[in-house]
């Protein structure tokens, strides 16, 4: 969300879905007034949206403003924005004495005065309030919070998103664009392409097209045409997302949060957004779908090249079951190898559950051409399962797919069994009615049938339900790519 104190409406869902909200008064990213009239506004501003939302559990913690600290760096001469290198050190000290001001005595005394049973956190990212250079977060802290940006605004690879986790994640993104009808709504044929007039005006970060298409080529194949790389363009960011939420849901109990930027946005745009402006979700959306289950089975390298399996679960009950390994070729159902392991995650835990030896379960197997599903069951019934590759996707060899989509008896044209006799990698169900999936963008296994339902919005309602989703289209990554 972002930019305004939201409706009532939106704090009574948050109370009923048991969502708890981050809840940043309204600055950002800029040094402010500390005259007697702007401070006093700012003091009635923050009692009266306090005293409206104080009553929602949802509301986790206050959070004074994001970015001031880090980005001034009053305590660091070379760190930060650059932005005090304008001012003398009699206006940068009058400038932080006005911010000490507002963030470190007016709002924190209007939330201990309104709400003193909740948090307040003065800026984000922030280490702590120490007064001297240590206060200031960075990638590595240790401490408070992180925001992460190496990868994207600093072209880092993916895989840094394992080695830079903080204590709380509270802000990385990647950015994608929205889907081919998305982004009709605001181009004309002529104007589809990365660096036209329209396409630049509805980019607002600089260096954004350039961003995506260069993680494009060091990440994806080359796509087909301008409508397949907005796709992959999603796929890309869903990975990207994807490996950043399980990384830091792994090292659960040091890291206790991640907050991924961002779900929606306010216009027609390309952006971190998961959502874009008309409610459409991309491959993103559904990716942290699964990403924050209750209960993950998630995958990670080893320096000796093995695969760790973890189970991250964050029920109040303890998970104890049958880990099944299967390792298939990925253009038939044929099954190579199978074992069964007995695992167990005591409850609001998370680690390590099996480490799976890469070259003995391979023995020789062409990585690109193999892969393993983990499937973990309790008491007979599935639980979670994951895929788990071998190679990187730009190096699988994706067979053609002729993916079945068959409708469930009894579902009311709502509900389908999707099957493939080859790997299908991010299946992508369009419908001819605006709505969502159960999920969508999703890995189909050889063998392995997968049900979603499609919920779409009634005539005036606001809530989605089950419908028929008219007519279907189906594809995957490889019809998006060059052949």
């Amino acid at each position: 969300m972002g930019g305004i104190y939201e409706e009532d409406v939106f704090y009574e869902l948050c109370d009923e879905y048991g969502l708890l909200i981050w809840q940043d008064f309204m600055f950002a990213c800029s040094m402010y007034p500390g005259d007697k009239a702007f401070l006093d506004n700012v003091a009635q501003e923050a009692e009266d949206n306090i005293k409206r939302l104080r009553n929602h559990p949802c509301i986790a913690l206050w959070c004074g403003n994001n970015e001031i600290d880090s980005a001034w760096a009053h305590y660091e001469e070379n760190g930060g924005w650059g932005w005090k290198k304008d001012y003398t050190p009699e206006q940068r000290d009058r400038l932080w004495s006005d911010y000490e001001t507002l963030f470190h005595r007016i709002l924190p005394e209007a939330v201990h005065t309104w709400t003193p049973q909740t948090a307040y956190w003065p800026s984000s990212p922030l280490i702590g309030l120490t007064g001297d250079r240590n206060q200031h977060a960075h990638p590595s802290s240790k401490a408070g919070d992180v925001h992460y940006w190496g990868v994207w605004h600093a072209s880092e690879p993916f895989e840094h998103y394992h080695v830079h986790v903080g204590r709380f994640m509270s802000e990385y993104g990647f950015q994608s664009f929205p889907e081919y009808k998305s982004v009709r709504a605001y181009a004309e044929e002529k104007d589809l392409a990365l660096e036209s007039a329209v396409m630049l005006a509805h980019q607002k970060n600089g260096a954004g097209n350039r961003l995506i298409k260069e993680y494009m080529e060091r990440y994806m194949r080359e796509p087909k045409d301008f409508t397949c790389f907005l796709l992959m363009s999603q796929v890309l960011q869903a990975e990207a997302m994807k490996m950043a939420i399980e990384s830091h849901r792994r090292h659960k109990p040091y890291c206790m949060g991640t907050l991924y930027w961002q779900m929606n946005d306010c216009w027609p745009v390309a952006s971190w957004l998961s959502m874009d402006y008309f409610g459409r979700w991309k491959a993103l959306q559904y990716t942290a779908k699964r990403s924050f289950a209750d209960v993950l089975l998630s995958v990670a390298d080893t320096e000796q090249g093995n695969k760790e399996l973890h189970i991250v679960n964050d029920t109040l009950k303890p998970i104890a079951g049958t880990l099944r390994l299967t390792l298939l070729h990925i253009r038939s159902s044929k099954v190579i190898r199978e074992e069964d392991i007995q695992v167990e995650q005591p409850a609001n835990g998370a680690g390590i559950v099996h480490i799976l030896p890469t070259a003995q379960w391979l023995n020789g197997l062409n990585r690109a051409e193999h892969m393993l599903v983990a499937c973990l069951t309790q008491h007979g019934e599935q639980v979670t399962s994951c895929e788990v590759y071998f190679a990187d996707t730009k190096a699988m060899d994706l067979p053609q797919t002729n993916i079945k989509i068959t409708e469930v008896p009894g579902s009311r044209g709502s509900s389908f069994m999707l099957c493939s006799d080859v790997l299908a990698r991010h299946v992508w169900l369009s419908a001819e009615r605006e709505g969502i999936f159960s999920d969508n963008h999703l890995d189909l296994v050889p063998g392995i049938p997968k049900i979603v339902e499609f919920m779409g919005l009634s005539s005036g309602a606001s809530a989605f339900e089950a419908a028929s989703p008219g007519a279907l289209t189906v594809h995957s990554l490889v019809d998006w790519i060059q052949g």
